[in-house]
């Protein structure tokens, strides 16, 4: 467990930040322990997409004309055979500003702004380093190589990118995140104070997509229905596909630790897990084409910082996306805290004081039998309202859902 304070850092970092698609609630909280060594992104940005097909381009501009003059009619054919029978009329709900058409429309060429937001949790160990790196480095390097892999795109299949069609055969998110991972991991090495390491769970909502990486036990839910819907997998050393790799890069495991000392087997940082065995030593220094050197993949090393992804298309059963580190999961079972947020949702609470409430009560239910509640507590809860009017519609729509659930068809 470490060292602990005797007395709990109670003083909270809460934030809000509302989107016309989704909002959330970032919340923090030091706790019993030293110092903080959780830390967390938050991204809202677009990636420009440049179509430059004259008939595409003529498409286009029809339909954006027309959106501004009728937003109320109904979807337009297309006007070449070049694109799909699907209308070019964007999903999301508010206007298009006078400025935004302006920008978009061009003699030869069209830009569009794909949105895309970014969440991570990433629960430090031996030292906040780790955790601060990952999420200032993470979302830019996630963000640019994004826009490497839409540029490389035919002009007709950005159209159907932008359309969100056929979006997970355009882009290879699994591999693109995988990249996105090990190169991390490997830019650290070269940093100054590398010495601790670092959970890391990233949810990447695009093009109606929510895409969840995670390397370590920080974790991921969704609440669809209610039900609590695991987006991420714990990677602990006793696992058996976690201890195979172990084993076999020369480490064992002890109480359930990794050489008895660490409590997980996927991690950034921790380089003393990558360079134990002879074969990894100096691995980061050394060139790859230097034939006379056997390297291990870094997949394979006992300790690697490969994610796993899962996707899913967002539909609208889904309610809202938790993200925290083991501080809070410690404390509650999924479906629980899936089930607390609902009923303090049903009394009319909103997303601040909810996550407020969460680490509140998390900090309640420190143990010293069974050691819970004594870490960083860090937890971002999600709003899903695209297919809603807006956050007050969705708070309005999730009430009225689970006092439905509970006492019947209210007639509201």
């Amino acid at each position: 467990m470490g060292q602990l304070l005797s007395q709990p850092i109670t003083e909270k970092n809460i934030t809000f930040v509302q989107h016309d698609h989704i909002s959330h609630s970032i919340g923090e909280m030091q706790g019993y322990r030293l110092s903080m060594e959780d830390a967390y992104c938050d991204v809202n940005d677009t990636i420009r997409v440049k179509i430059k097909d004259p008939e595409l381009v003529q498409l286009v501009h029809e339909q954006l004309k027309k959106k501004y003059e009728a937003p109320s009619l109904p979807r337009l054919s297309p006007l070449s055979s070049h694109v799909s029978r699907h209308s070019f009329e964007r999903k999301r709900k508010q206007s298009i500003s006078e400025t935004e058409l302006k920008e978009e429309l061009h003699t030869d060429y069209v830009i569009k702004r794909l949105r895309i937001n970014i969440y991570g949790v990433f629960d430090g160990h031996g030292g906040s380093n780790t955790s601060k790196y990952m999420s200032e480095h993470l979302p830019i390097v996630l963000k640019k190589r994004l826009r490497r892999e839409i540029y490389k795109l035919t002009d007709q299949q950005k159209m159907e990118l932008l359309l969100g069609q056929d979006v997970l055969s355009l882009i290879n998110f699994p591999k693109i995140i995988r990249d996105v991972y090990m190169q991390l991991d490997s830019m650290y090495y070269h940093a100054p104070n590398n010495g601790s390491g670092s959970t890391g769970v990233v949810v990447l909502f695009f093009q109606g997509y929510i895409i969840v990486a995670n390397a370590g036990d920080s974790r991921c839910v969704l609440s669809a229905n209610g039900a609590a819907k695991n987006m991420s997998l714990d990677h602990k050393p006793k696992h058996l596909g976690e201890l195979m790799r172990v084993h076999n890069d020369g480490g064992y495991v002890a109480a359930n630790r990794v050489n008895a000392i660490l409590a997980l087997s996927r991690a950034f940082g921790d380089y003393t897990f990558k360079m134990q065995n002879n074969r990894n030593h100096g691995r980061f220094a050394l060139i790859r084409s230097n034939k006379k050197v056997h390297l291990t993949a870094p997949e394979e090393y006992q300790v690697t910082a490969e994610p796993d992804v899962f996707i899913r298309k967002i539909i609208p059963s889904d309610e809202f996306l938790l993200i925290a580190c083991d501080g809070v999961w410690d404390c509650y079972r999924p479906q629980d805290l899936v089930r607390v947020i609902r009923h303090e949702l049903s009394l009319g609470k909103k997303l601040t004081d909810i996550n407020a409430l969460v680490l509140d009560n998390c900090i309640g239910m420190a143990n010293t039998v069974t050691g819970i509640g004594f870490d960083n507590m860090t937890l971002i809860i999600v709003a899903l309202h695209e297919n809603l009017k807006g956050l007050d519609d969705w708070y309005f729509h999730i009430k009225n859902k689970i006092l439905d659930e509970k006492f019947g068809k209210m007639g509201h």
